[in-house]
């Protein structure tokens, strides 16, 4: 096996589809079985080899992932474990950075709709202090901006 750093985003997806579906109980088979595709394919992505997206995209569904997870995962995020909330809608959790370049976001946003009185200035250390409030909640982690 390679040593961390020399893994490949193919190596690192293909032992998270592995560590999912063991945690999920299922066999290489049943998952390849539920995705429409041969059991081969599959084991090539177990086996950190390519496949086609719409290949990873049969798979996400039944490892109980959002859509676009496999992809997300090459780039170097984590997979998002869909929330099924009603029939044929799902919630892809936000990371950490996405959420805070959100709520930056939202804070500028909302700061110039509701007033023409504050500096840029003013804004950003408004847009801070949402931060650091979010982190000293727990909602963010600690770290800097």
């Amino acid at each position: 096996m390679p040593s961390p750093t020399h893994e490949t985003p193919l190596r690192r997806l293909a032992e998270a589809v592995r560590r999912r579906r063991v945690e999920l109980e299922l066999k290489k088979i049943e998952v390849a079985t539920d995705a429409g595709i041969s059991v081969n394919t599959y084991v090539k992505i177990e086996n950190g080899q390519s496949v086609r997206d719409v290949t990873y995209g049969k798979i996400e569904s039944v490892l109980g992932w959002a859509p676009g997870s496999c992809r997300e995962m090459l780039r170097g995020d984590q997979p998002a474990i869909a929330e099924h909330l009603t029939e044929g809608a799902v919630v892809s959790p936000l990371t950490s950075a996405q959420l805070e370049a959100d709520v930056e976001q939202a804070v500028v946003n909302a700061a110039i709709a509701v007033t023409d009185s504050l500096s840029a200035s003013e804004i950003r250390m408004l847009k801070h202090a949402v931060i650091e409030e979010l982190r000293q909640a727990g909602h963010l982690p600690k770290g800097g901006d």
